[in-house]
């Protein structure tokens, strides 16, 4: 009998306890449907709540959808994200940025580098208004070069597109039709003596920004130029200017023939596109604000067609972290040639000799390095760069690899 009644208890207490465990399975489903999750979300999270307030407010957030974009319990992405910044956004955002220049931020995925992720002020979520955020990245000084200012430039959507394009410089348009989308072509062409003007010429004498000159005008001029001797490269019809005497290279050399040695080079830049004036890539032949006529500075000219280096300098990825300091500032020709050289990457002195040009202590004392040392994985001489790579490496001192030891086991294998 005693038996009988302790089994009738236990099995009411077992009852009870399972009915508690269900119970907090209803209560803990409904406390965690939408509707509660979102008032207990902004109950713990204040700061989130304040920012109903303000202007533009995300869609998830106006219809308190935290899960949307947030796990409640964990998550292996900062801020109990689902996804990482990039993927998450697209999965809302359909639209793809596959464009020949995306901007860096979004070929990253650091979406929240110029957007709030809940709410802001300015439209389109952006964290400052549209006139001073480029300027996070983009060094103020190096636009905003004199007190005459082209008017875009209070509005950089004006003329550039902000995720990428597919013109150079995220423009909105091509050259040729930007500048004339405000600047009529019939007026233009008055006040340039009637010559055939492409879009694309007029940042050879003008500034898109800025300028310490009147109309926007470079600072320095190719001689020819300033003494207004046209003739000297284009051919005349009375007073008004026509063709380029020569569309190639040639035209050039007549007057910069110490240029022309650059041709006995094995690496040559100026052998490129030999059926055009290549001499145009880089230099302005009429007004420039960087000598000697550079269209900008050598990183720029650089990056223009250097694009995986550009990539790798702009990347703040954990695998580019470190970068060498000349490189990271753009200073390309204080280890390079800009014309031609017998070395590889057309640098100046090849590649040991141009690092322990510098780095003297080096010169002295290394890990073997020449002809003699032989790279065990390719079978060549090894130099500088053989660990190192100056435009982004993973480690410092700008090693490939982590330099305790994952670096020396390349090719010192351990044997176990």
């Amino acid at each position: 009998m005693l038996r009988g009644k302790m089994k009738i208890r236990l099995w009411t207490i077992g009852r009870h306890f399972l009915s508690s465990i269900l119970l907090s399975i209803c209560i803990f489903c409904f406390i965690s449907s939408s509707s509660e999750a979102r008032v207990n979300c902004l109950k713990c999270h204040p700061q989130v709540r304040n920012q109903l307030t303000l202007g533009n407010v995300h869609k998830p957030l106006k219809k308190r959808n935290c899960t949307i974009c947030h796990s409640t319990h964990a998550s292996d992405q900062p801020h109990l994200l689902i996804k990482p910044t990039k993927e998450l956004c697209l999965s809302c955002h359909k639209k793809a940025f596959k464009v020949k220049y995306p901007h860096l931020p979004v070929m990253e995925g650091n979406c929240d580098k110029c957007h709030a992720p809940h709410a802001s002020r300015y439209t389109a979520l952006l964290k400052k208004p549209e006139g001073e955020i480029c300027f996070d990245c983009h060094q103020k000084e190096k636009i905003i070069l004199g007190k005459n200012l082209h008017s875009p430039v209070k509005k950089c959507l004006s003329c550039h597109k902000a995720h990428g394009s597919n013109h150079p410089g995220l423009l909105n348009k091509p050259f040729q039709k930007l500048c004339f989308n405000c600047h009529q072509k019939t007026k233009i062409t008055v006040q340039h003596k009637g010559s055939a003007l492409k879009g694309n010429f007029c940042l050879s004498c003008h500034n898109a920004h800025s300028s310490k000159k009147a109309h926007l005008l470079r600072t320095y001029a190719h001689s020819p130029y300033a003494k207004g001797q046209c003739q000297s490269c284009h051919l005349m019809q009375g007073k008004k200017v026509g063709k380029v005497k020569s569309d190639n290279r040639s035209l050039c050399l007549s007057c910069h023939p110490q240029v022309e040695n650059a041709d006995q080079f094995i690496y040559s830049h100026i052998q490129l596109t030999p059926g055009s004036n290549v001499c145009l890539d880089c230099h302005s032949p009429h007004l420039s604000d960087i000598k000697p006529s550079l269209k900008g500075s050598p990183k720029q000219i650089c990056f223009s067609c250097h694009r995986d280096t550009k990539n790798r300098l702009l990347s703040n990825l954990a695998e580019f972290k470190y970068k060498h300091p000349e490189a990271k500032k753009g200073n390309c020709l204080v280890c390079h040639q800009g014309h031609g050289s017998n070395n590889l990457f057309l640098l100046k002195e090849g590649g040991i000799n141009t690092c322990t040009s510098c780095h003297k202590r080096h010169a002295r004392f290394t890990h073997p390095i020449g002809e003699k040392a032989i790279d065990p994985r390719c079978k060549t001489k090894m130099d500088c760069v053989t660990c190192h790579h100056p435009m982004g490496a993973k480690d410092i001192y700008n090693t490939i690899f982590d330099h305790r030891e994952e670096l020396c086991i390349q090719c010192h294998k351990i044997s176990t």
